[in-house]
């Protein structure tokens, strides 16, 4: 490893190191009278599950490094540990294990102090994983699980040549709305190389905030030039996107298996759908998730239409989400959006389904079967 390159991996493990000397310390507290290195280990997983995962995620980090030096005819750099291999030669768990610690923590060993103490820190330590555990499900809950048909062509167009910052600022908007594993890949290798600094964060921002392992890359040193401090406030409208699709620009490359027409008001079940659909390895077109960075509600207008009417076109399925929200007791649409969706796709001759949640006889499509308990398709 070069000297530059093996300082800041150095440096990076030791603070990553450091990370987790302290949760090992208030494992140290609560270990039984005759405890062993599995018990460590067990305890580490279950009251610090996200940084078992960041050890994880790290190892598989610097093993892809590696391995995609070997297949471009270089010698690896990293050589990260496997993760129990690494936990296990943690400073801080040798010593733990080592015979002058155990027997110092036989001699001070309470078992009514011990039990109350496990009790005490399993308390504090669900309810911080729950806070946890929300927080991603929170940012995750727009998110679709599954590559885009058009994943390829997105990433493609970043690395073309003149791209404007403005355009890479398009396409991480984009794929910030897919989980899957080209995305993660993207933003990783965003992360790592991309100089610009705004564009480089928001990969950064994207990967922290779902609770993946990531590093914060430093500025680029030397001169700093002109596309390396750019920056975009990415402020759009339904006009911006319209222009972007009639122009054939990335934005008309999109290839959808379902549109979803919809009621607003019906905001969960809709993200519960769409998961639904992600199971079955199909992507959908929803606006206030596909589109949200340009079809805003309070900017609504001709060219929300014009939008509206080109996903349909760009969808291979229309599924219709019937509710009380959409239809009225005598079965007429009760929005504008949603007759202007439906009507088109038949123009268009499209395969029209529907989720029927009324259940009252007098839908007019093909009723695709949606078990809502289990967030299911029956298909």
């Amino acid at each position: 490893m070069a000297g530059k390159t093996k300082r800041k991996y150095n440096g990076e493990l030791m603070k990553f190191n450091k990370s987790i000397k302290s949760p090992l310390n208030k494992i140290q507290k609560i270990l039984p009278y005759d405890y062993n290195r599995n018990d460590i280990l067990n305890f580490f997983k279950e009251f610090y599950p996200y940084q078992w995962k960041s050890i994880e995620e790290r190892y598989k980090y610097y093993s892809e490094k590696d391995n995609f030096l070997i297949k471009n005819g270089k010698k690896r750099r990293y050589y990260p540990k496997e993760p129990k291999i690494y936990f296990f030669n943690l400073a801080k768990v040798k010593n733990m294990l080592s015979k002058g610690e155990k027997e110092q923590h036989k001699k001070n060993y309470n078992n009514d102090i011990r039990e109350e103490a496990l009790l005490n820190f399993r308390v504090q330590r669900n309810n911080k994983i729950k806070i946890k555990d929300e927080k991603i499900i929170k940012s995750k809950e727009n998110m679709q699980e599954v590559d885009p048909l058009f994943i390829d062509i997105f990433i493609n167009g970043y690395h073309q040549k003149g791209i404007t910052t403005e355009g890479k600022i398009e396409i991480l908007k984009e794929l910030e709305k897919y989980d899957s594993p080209k995305s993660l890949e993207f933003f990783y290798k965003i992360n790592d190389s991309e100089k610009n600094s705004q564009v480089r964060k928001m990969a950064f921002n994207h990967l922290q905030k779902i609770g993946k392992y990531v590093k914060l890359r430093k500025n680029f040193k030397g001169k700093q030039k002109s596309y390396m401090t750019e920056k975009s406030d990415f402020f759009m409208k339904p006009k911006d996107l319209y222009e972007r699709i009639v122009s054939n620009a990335l934005q008309d490359k999109k290839e959808f298996d379902y549109f979803i027409s919809h009621s607003a008001k019906d905001h969960k079940l809709i993200q519960n759908i769409q998961k639904s659909f992600n199971k079955i390895n199909c992507t959908v077109y929803c606006d206030w998730t596909s589109d949200n960075d340009f079809l805003k509600r309070e900017y609504a207008n001709e060219y929300t239409v014009l939008v509206l009417k080109r996903r349909i076109e760009q969808s291979k399925n229309v599924v219709f989400v019937q509710t009380i929200n959409t239809t009225d007791e005598k079965n007429n649409l009760s929005s504008k959006w949603i007759e202007l969706e439906l009507e088109y796709a038949k123009e268009l001759k499209k395969n029209i389904v529907a989720i029927d949640l009324l259940d009252n006889g007098y839908c007019n499509f093909e009723v695709l079967k949606y078990d809502i308990e289990n967030n299911e398709l029956i298909i």
